[in-house]
């Protein structure tokens, strides 16, 4: 398991009140109910954590919490790197 995945499995349960047993497949929306608003307030929380600028066009495909640890790394990876 992933120190990214760990954090962001904290940072959830601080966000959302039905992340209990959370895995990589766990999907955002059908199984843990964020809505519009939690799912800016988590993006929110994830940028501070991380210290990363997450690309709202590849949030799109972010649909379990797998998806959004890749999402999470990649920018990770882009830090410090000129585009």
């Amino acid at each position: 398991m992933s120190d990214t995945f760990a954090e962001v499995k904290r940072i959830l349960r601080s966000v959302c009140s039905e992340a209990r047993d959370l895995r990589p497949e766990t999907n955002l929306v059908t199984d843990l109910g964020l809505d519009s608003i939690l799912q800016l307030d988590l993006v929110v929380r994830l940028e501070n954590e991380f210290e990363v600028a997450l690309e709202l066009e590849e949030g799109q495909e972010v649909i379990t919490i797998a998806n959004l640890v890749a999402w999470i790394d990649r920018a990770r990876g882009r830090v410090g790197t000129h585009a």
